[in-house]
């Protein structure tokens, strides 16, 4: 019999259904968000596979996930390519159109391992929770930033690989100050797992997708010949170069045999070589001849290797074909050019040298009759300094730098001794390679000589041709005024002589005997001076008596002059004799004292003395005359020189070249002190015999 239930046993009921009410809402709505979590996870994977690269799929993800738990910030932070540090990925998700300012502040951090939130979890591999309020700026690197905007929570979660490699750091905002909410953290991390897979994956495809772009772009554009080959020499690939060249129909090349697409000779070859790889089982490299329809054969350089199975057994064989006709082309060239060189270099007579900009010398082409002060090949290795003298090799090294300098050929002549004796040598530098130049060594001593003696030739022919100007001046100024008075003498006797007295008649020949005198002395001179020029002029010594012989040229001398004193006076008390050629002496003595007379004033007395010291001889004669400009000194004794202080007074400018010559002869020396308008002192000094 059923009681009626009470008032206390229907309340009890009741509540139990209210809590049994409860946990069913409580199961439905885990499980509708459990469902909620489930179709948001399937969606967020459609949408990443759906993306186009890395970054597409974490901005995708940043979104979703924000808008799916309430985050109203998002980022991703990426690791360089060094690895060093984590930079602001491009993928970001704002709720609020006023954090952009937010974003822009960040694209400018870099967080190395443990520095900032991302730079943790980088290390930890694990997610943070963070109440951006209680932590200080050195844990939270933007909280400065953070606090302007209103932020009070962050997460931080890695996204990590298969080979536990983290792909990225996301992190979350919120204006809300949060307690760590685990379920959103296991929500998210399991994002983050499914995020890694995908996003390995994605980057794995994307990795292969680029490499069979690249391969398929050297396929499609290589100039090399590109195939590949099974094991019974059929065709499996071709590039497009080798189709353009040999098969035009690529895709019906596969099948063909080396025997389908080139002459049976050239096939032959081919496989043979094919054959060899094969049982080599590596690569092997050589050279092969394919024909081409318009210019013939061409080389081509051919790297065959075989291709192996997961078991590691061949299975065909690769070949990458460059045609190097060209460069056989050239190289033949090279080596015609560098025989042709070769032989120019050998048939030059010159040394070479390769030096560097330190001086160092580096190489050498040797030269037969090498003549240098060492052997060409000692030079190798050594600075300039240690195989010249310190000047040359000082002027060699300032030659090297100025031709590096400038890249043009500089020249440099020194002189070094070589057995004993002193060789020329020019040194032409050119650049011949970066930081080094060429030097060419010449033997230029005899070209030296040779250029001497053209020198010396031409000063002479020079000197000739001043001496026959003077010559032509003196003729006509010397030759002028006797000849004036011969002529008018001769017509006064032709016109008057009947009418004159006999002494007038005798006066007249005297004058014209005088002049012809005067003008045989001057040819005289001129034969004389021009026999000593020839080296014709004799030295034939006799014994003198010196201080006689004096005394006879100033009586010879004083008959000339008598309104002129000569004093002389003999140092000696004995007799002086030596080994002399006289009529050379008498060139000598008479024109100096004949020229002592004839510059100096009538009432002045000229000094002439007469000395020995052991066995030689001193004759001194002593003017008080115009004197010599001491500029012109050095010349007095030059044919035709005179004075340029001589004004009006006569004469030929050839005594004193007269008397340098005689001196000469008889291996003397003369000396002169002369001062303008105080005279002059020559000094002769001869030996007393001399050794013929």
């Amino acid at each position: 019999m059923n009681q009626e239930p009470t008032p206390k046993s229907l309340s009890a009921t009741i509540s139990q259904l209210k809590q049994i009410n409860e946990q069913l809402q409580l199961q439905v709505a885990a499980h509708q968000r459990a469902e909620a979590e489930v179709r948001f996870l399937h969606g967020i994977t459609q949408f990443i596979n759906e993306s186009h690269d890395f970054h597409s799929a974490l901005a995708i993800a940043l979104e979703k996930i924000c808008q799916f738990t309430g985050w109203q910030f998002g980022e991703a932070w990426t690791p360089s390519s060094d690895d060093r540090n984590l930079t602001c990925s491009p993928a970001w998700y704002s709720a609020d159109p006023s954090l952009e300012q937010f974003r822009h502040s960040s694209e400018g951090y870099k967080f190395a391992a443990n520095i900032g939130l991302p730079g943790r979890v980088w290390v930890s591999k694990r997610p943070e929770w963070l109440h951006i309020s209680q932590e200080p700026e050195t844990i939270f690197l933007r909280k400065s930033f953070a606090d302007r905007v209103g932020f009070k929570t962050a997460l931080g979660m890695p996204i990590v690989d298969s080979g536990d490699r983290v792909l990225a750091v996301l992190v979350f905002f919120m204006f809300a100050s949060c307690a760590e909410n685990t379920h959103l953290i296991e929500l998210v991390a399991t994002i983050a797992v499914q995020l890694g897979t995908l996003l390995q994956r994605q980057q794995a495809e994307a990795a292969l997708y680029q490499s069979q772009a690249w391969l398929q772009a050297i396929l499609d554009n290589s100039t090399a010949l590109i195939y590949i080959k099974d094991l019974d020499g059929k065709y499996l690939l071709v590039n497009v170069w080798f189709s353009l060249l040999f098969y035009p129909d690529r895709a019906g090349v596969k099948g063909k045999t080396d025997y389908d697409v080139f002459p049976p000779e050239i096939a032959a070859v081919l496989q043979q070589n094919d054959r060899k790889v094969i049982a080599a089982k590596s690569p092997i490299d050589w050279e092969e001849l394919l024909p081409h329809e318009d210019d013939g054969l061409h080389t081509y350089l051919s790297i065959k290797f075989p291709l192996y199975n997961e078991r590691g057994e061949p299975y065909a064989i690769c070949g990458i074909s460059t045609d190097i006709t060209e460069r056989k082309r050239a190289e033949d060239a090279l080596r015609s050019s560098m025989a042709t060189n070769r032989a120019l270099l050998n048939a030059i007579p010159d040394l070479m040298f390769r030096i560097n900009r330190s001086g160092v010398f580096v190489n050498f082409k040797a030269a037969k009759g090498d003549r240098l002060h060492l052997p060409a090949h000692e030079f190798l290795g050594k600075h300039l300094s240690e195989v010249f003298p310190a000047e040359i090799a000082k002027a060699f090294d300032s030659c090297i730098k100025r031709t590096l300098f400038t890249n043009e050929v500089q020249i440099l002549e020194c002189q070094l001794i070589v057995n004993d004796e002193f060789r020329d040598y020019e040194l032409r530098l050119a650049v011949s390679a970066e930081n080094e130049v060429m030097a060419i060594v010449r033997d230029i001593t005899d070209r030296k000589r040779t250029e001497a003696e053209i020198r010396l030739a031409l000063e002479k022919e020079k000197e000739l041709g001043e001496l026959k100007s003077r010559f032509v001046t003196m003729a006509s100024h010397e030759f002028r005024t006797p000849l004036a008075t011969i002529l008018s003498s001769s017509e006064l006797l032709e016109h008057y002589s009947h009418k004159w007295s006999e002494d007038r008649k005798l006066n007249h020949l005297q004058r014209i005997q005088t002049s012809v005198k005067h003008m045989t002395q001057l040819l005289n001179d001129v034969l004389l001076i021009g026999k000593a020029e020839a080296g014709k002029l004799e030295f034939k010594p006799l014994l003198i008596d010196l201080k006689q012989f004096c005394h006879e040229i100033v009586e010879a001398i004083q008959l000339t002059a008598s309104d002129r004193q000569i004093i002389f006076q003999c140092h000696a008390d004995e007799r002086i004799t030596g080994m002399m050629d006289e009529k050379l002496l008498r060139h000598i003595f008479i024109n100096l004292l004949s020229n002592a007379v004839k510059y100096s004033p009538a009432d002045s007395p000229v000094n002439f003395e007469l000395t020995n010291e052991c066995d030689t001889v001193i004759f001194r004669v002593r003017d008080r005359g115009i004197g010599i400009p001491l500029a012109e000194q050095a010349e007095i004794f030059s044919s035709f020189h005179r004075a340029s202080n001589v004004g009006n007074i006569s004469g030929t400018g050839l005594g004193l070249a007269i008397v340098k010559k005689s001196i000469d002869l008889h291996d003397g020396k003369i000396a002169v002190e002369s001062s303008v308008g105080l005279g002059t002192i020559f000094t002769v000094v001869l030996p007393l015999n001399k050794q013929v």
